[in-house]
């Protein structure tokens, strides 16, 4: 992209704090109150102006004018807290009673279609006024056509004009505790207690009786009535808590700790944003004619939007079960050992459903559900806008199992090394906006159903080991070494194709309105026609040619020649096995000057040395996106079965183009205050 269409992210922070403690012979207290003030704002290059994409063959060829996303792009941010902690010392106990109140308030502005839908084709003119809604150009010729002769495309007709779109949230989290430290003996000690949150939504919605009167079914395709004026009700969250620590012989030779309970989350205030955002055609807001212009800073106001969010009424804020155990224990020749595991299952997950979306019309010949496709689909004749209701699930969860050993040496080595095994499995695929959680959302089946898949987080086995060591020269002269050691399956997640991936098609198969979410069919034989059909590519590859390279990608490829016969998982592929190496250097020297000793510490970080020192080392590897979306939707044949094209590479995986592929190093100079 041209210059022009970059922009500059400007963030500042004000943080105050005040904590006051006092203590008694048999009480102490702990006040603390603090106030945090973000403002994140975005200053733009480009003056006002749409967002021009040029393409070529079906790739962006160049990008200018301003980048939308950009546009009066504002995250206003104040927040308090206050919290008072107070212990009473009664013989083997020691009792808290606490409260903690945290305010949120939050001023967002974000305009990303203020001049015009630029993904849309450049010649859609839906007013029929010669403006153009869109601004993509699928060739260099129709943009060359479009802007010169006797009437060049109006592109500054399309910038937008009047207030901005914002919109303001306050929220609120009030919390009470209760707490025992028990010390039963000498060897055991108990830790229980109780808290309880209660999550307050202080925002007043426009009352909105469009939402209301929108045709809408829920997850269970029974009907619902959604009202986007409303946040969910103000409900108590309980979570119990009990945890132990047993010094079996009394010596810490050996210690077996644990626990279990309750930990409530927050949900990602953007989301709640979200609903008040987008009210849809909500006839009491701008432009609706005879609505209120309601402000919500100097420059901007509560405005009606395409699609249209919600939260059910009885929404919870995230809570999991977490439990764990572990053993820590000494061994041989005087090494310390770990061995824990931990298990969370999730009581308040989040999922995303359209509520626009229609009964399935009928089954795909590989067991999904079939929504009708364009035009056929939604419950609302809206051109595609959705009901996108933000709900929840309890389906998900997580564990964990590590196991360590240390060991510190009289000459200054320390070393560690350990192995862990995760597993985490959810009904979500994670993104800022709640709308694209429903739209991105990879599904095997019904969209509005997510299935219980793995999340794309974690690495499922990894090792990591270190050492360091210190080398006193003199008293003002000494040097630190350390090495550590990263091996694990399943690239650091830095985007999408990394960690874990899934195998979608191209194309909406399941005609629910969407691209790009369905997961594949893995057919147990490319060649069979009665599990898929390939359609023959003028001037390209036949049927035949296609169902044979088809076949060759599924058998390099580990996860799709293990799951022949079945669609995809979400997130069920995991990336191949990566190590890495950091080395870090550090020197400490110390300097008298005026009576006074002055102490200095250089550091050089290398991160990945096995690549400064080979460029074929610490490579990693990565599915490429290619990979990932090998099957192209043709069409629907006279049987209405999917008919494809095959278009993905011959190999799954290409080299990681990220830094963690590559060599960096830092250095640093730290002074000590004495």
């Amino acid at each position: 992209p041209f210059q022009n269409a970059g922009y500059q992210i400007n963030n500042d922070l004000h943080s105050f704090a005040l904590e006051l403690n006092s203590q008694g012979s048999k009480f102490a207290n702990r006040f603390f109150a603090s106030y945090n003030r973000f403002r994140d704002f975005r200053a733009p290059f480009s003056d006002p102006f749409p967002t021009i994409d040029i393409g070529e063959n079906g790739v962006t060829y160049t990008t200018l004018g301003h980048e939308p996303f950009s546009i009066h792009n504002i995250l206003d941010q104040d927040v308090f807290q206050l919290t008072n902690n107070f212990n009473i010392f009664s013989g083997k106990h020691v009792f808290t009673l606490g409260s903690t109140f945290e305010s949120y308030s939050f001023f967002n502005s974000f305009n990303i279609f203020r001049h015009g839908l630029f993904f849309l084709p450049y010649f859609l003119d839906f007013e029929g006024d010669g403006i153009p809604n869109g601004s993509t150009f699928f060739s260099v010729q129709d943009f060359l056509n479009a802007t010169s002769g006797a009437t060049p495309i109006k592109f500054k007709e399309m910038v937008g004009k009047g207030p901005f779109k914002g919109e303001t949230i306050d929220v609120s989290q009030l919390s009470f505790y209760a707490q025992d430290e028990y010390l039963l003996s000498k060897k055991i000690s108990l830790t229980y207690g109780v808290r309880v949150d209660l999550p307050i939504y202080s925002t007043d919605l426009v009352d909105n009786p469009f939402s209301r009167g929108l045709k809408a079914l829920d997850e269970n395709d029974q009907p619902e009535t959604v009202d986007q004026s409303k946040l969910p009700d103000t409900k108590f969250l309980f979570s119990p808590r009990i945890g132990f620590n047993w010094d079996v012989q009394g010596d810490r030779s050996l210690q077996v700790r644990g626990g279990t309970g309750i930990f409530t989350g927050r949900v990602p205030f953007v989301w709640v944003g979200n609903n008040i955002s987008n009210p849809g055609a909500n006839p009491n807001l701008f432009p609706a004619v005879g609505a209120q212009q309601i402000k919500t800073s100097d420059d901007a106001i509560l405005q009606q939007s395409f699609d249209l969010n919600a939260m059910v009424p009885n929404f919870k804020w995230p809570q999991v079960w977490t439990t764990n155990l572990a053993f820590d224990k000494k061994i041989f020749w005087d090494m310390l050992s770990t061995v824990e595991f931990i298990y969370g299952k999730d009581l308040n997950s989040v999922f995303v459903r359209n509520a626009d979306l229609v009964k399935p019309v009928r089954t795909l010949r590989d067991g999904r559900p079939y929504f009708g496709g364009s035009g056929s689909n939604e419950l609302n004749a809206d051109g595609g806008a959705g009901i996108y209701v933000i709900d929840n699930t309890d389906e998900g969860y997580n564990l964990n199992l590590t196991a360590q050993v240390r060991k510190n040496f009289q000459s200054g080595l320390s070393t560690s090394l350990s192995y862990s095994f995760t597993q985490a499995k959810n009904n979500l695929k994670s993104t800022e906006i709640a709308s694209v959680l429903w739209q991105n959302q990879p599904v095997q089946g019904d969209p509005n159903k997510p299935e219980l898949s793995f999340s794309e987080f974690g690495n499922r086995h990894r090792i990591v080991g270190g050492a360091t060591y210190k080398k006193t020269w003199s008293n003002s002269l000494a040097t630190h070494f350390g090495l550590f050691l990263e091996v694990a399956d399943g690239n650091r997640f830095a985007g999408a194709g990394v960690n874990r991936y899934s195998f979608i098609y191209a194309g909406d198969v399941n005609g629910d309105g969407q691209g790009g979410n369905d997961l594949i069919y893995i057919p147990s034989n490319a060649a069979n026609a009665n599990e898929i059909i390939f359609k023959d590519v003028t001037g390209g590859k036949t049927a035949a040619q296609q169902a044979q390279a088809f076949e060759a990608f599924i058998l390099q490829d580990k996860y799709l020649s293990s799951h022949r016969g079945q669609i995809a998982e979400r997130f069920g592929a995991v990336n191949p096995w990566y190590s890495n190496i950091d080395l870090r250097i550090l020197q400490d020297f110390a300097i008298n000057a005026g009576g006074q000793k002055h102490t200095f510490q250089l550091n050089l970080d290398i991160l990945n040395v096995g690549n400064l020192i080979s460029s074929d080392w610490g490579v990693r590897k990565a599915a490429s996106a290619a990979a990932t979306s090998p099957l192209q939707l043709v069409e629907f044949n006279q049987a209405g079965a999917p008919v494809f094209n095959f278009i993905g590479p011959s190999e799954t995986f290409i080299d990681d183009p990220s830094l963690f592929s590559r060599w960096q190093a830092q250095i640093g100079l730290r002074y000590f205050f004495n």
